[in-house]
């Protein structure tokens, strides 16, 4: 829950925004006093106990927005949201150099206000501690094989770690995860869940997911850009609320776009992984992606660099995407790309198609990364994946319940 402080100037449109506040679906409590910006100081004690400061006036300038610098450098975990009509290019930029990120024109917009409040919402709980380990998998570019690392980390910590785990397809575009893991069309898509998210519960959710392991569930993506356009960093919320507390690791496909929906997750997310290749390609993309996610305040140890298809002989090496980054290489994937097409063709996971393959090795080093084994483990990943040709007969049982893998994916 959040706590709001609303400083506005009109008696009229003060409980025309809480009604938007109340239509968001993020739970909070709300305190309302008349005022305009250059009044922010006579309340200076309610803006320190709130965790979002709305301050609502006609006549905002770029020059009364002192108080509002001030409020926020005095008290780090407060956000604020300015609400004034046509706010001029001038506003927008002075409100950003004092650390306003959200700016909303009159009269307001449910989504936009929706999305505004499901983002502050999850970076105040973003220190609490939750069953469910979120990691997030994006990049910059089409082509760097971002879905086919999330879909078989995500079976190899199901099948090997003995973890519950959910794979979500929020790619916007593409959202084809699902093919990778089944021959039959999903149940349900995440724009279906959460055109009901007022009836989500853990039954509705449950019929919903694809169930292809025993202990791996894949959120389907929309796979229309016109009902991806639907979705709300709100309906995220309440999902990744409720199955944070169903799931050991919650693994989330990003895809390429940034903006609101992608934002809320990389926010919920303890860990973004960035897959990109060695050309030249990626540079540019990575590095202005990498500025994105600083502006947005992830620290450094949020991000984890992925080279995906790594060669040594490439012309650009990882010394020059280090350089070019800024941040150091967190994980490398072997280029082998015989054992991925034949995993695809005959419709297996890589972790039970090519058991012993550097690839399928290189994938259980970054679960391993993602998520620590405890120092008492009976049994490495090395072990298991290079076990000696008799196999117990729960090793037997996993080869047996690999999901068949679309071909072509």
């Amino acid at each position: 829950m959040i706590d709001i402080l609303l400083i506005s100037s009109s008696t009229e449109r003060a409980p025309q925004i809480a009604a938007r506040l109340e239509a968001s679906g993020v739970a909070f409590r709300l305190r309302t006093v008349h005022g305009t910006a250059k009044q922010l100081r006579v309340h200076a004690a309610a803006i320190r106990s709130a965790d979002l400061l709305i301050v609502d006036d006609a006549e905002l300038t770029p020059r009364e927005l002192g108080g509002v610098e001030e409020a926020l450098s005095q008290t780090p975990h407060l956000h604020c949201m300015l609400v004034t009509p046509t706010p001029s290019t001038s506003l927008l930029m002075a409100a950003m150099r004092v650390g306003v990120r959200h700016v909303l024109s009159w009269p307001l917009d449910a989504n936009d206000i929706a999305d505004a409040l499901a983002h502050i919402s999850s970076k105040k709980n973003a220190g609490v501690r939750r069953d469910g380990r979120v990691v997030s998998f994006t990049s910059c570019k089409g082509g760097s094989g971002t879905t086919l690392i999330a879909v078989n980390l995500a079976y190899t910590l199901a099948a090997l770690r003995d973890k519950r785990v959910l794979l979500i397809d929020l790619n916007q575009q593409f959202a084809d995860a699902s093919l990778l893991v089944a021959d039959k069309p999903p149940p349900a898509t995440l724009a279906d869940l959460c055109a009901q998210i007022d009836r989500l519960d853990v039954a509705l959710f449950e019929a919903c997911v694809m169930h292809v392991h025993a202990n791996l569930d894949v959120l389907a993506g929309a796979g229309d850009p016109v009902k991806s356009g639907d979705l709300r960093a709100a309906h995220l919320e309440r999902l990744l609320t409720l199955v944070r507390e169903q799931y050991d690791a919650v693994l989330i496909d990003v895809g390429q776009n940034i903006n609101p929906l992608a934002i809320h997750a990389l926010d919920h997310s303890d860990s973004i992984c960035m897959v990109v290749r060695q050309n030249m390609l990626y540079l540019h993309a990575g590095r202005r992606m990498l500025d994105i996610f600083k502006e947005l305040g992830y620290p450094a140890s949020k991000l984890k660099l992925i080279v995906n298809q790594f060669d040594k002989n490439a012309r650009v090496t990882l010394a020059m995407l280090e350089a070019t980054f800024g941040v150091k290489v967190a994980h490398q994937l072997p280029r082998d790309e015989k054992q991925a097409s034949e995993a695809l063709d005959h419709g297996v996971p890589l972790v039970t198609s090519a058991k012993g393959s550097a690839l399928t090795h290189s994938i259980a080093l970054l679960a391993d990364m993602l998520w620590p084994r405890p120092a008492e483990a009976a049994k490495s990943v090395l072990g298991r994946l290079f076990a000696s040709r008799s196999r117990t007969p729960n090793e037997a049982n996993v080869a047996n319940v690999a999901p068949q893998l679309k071909a072509g994916h």
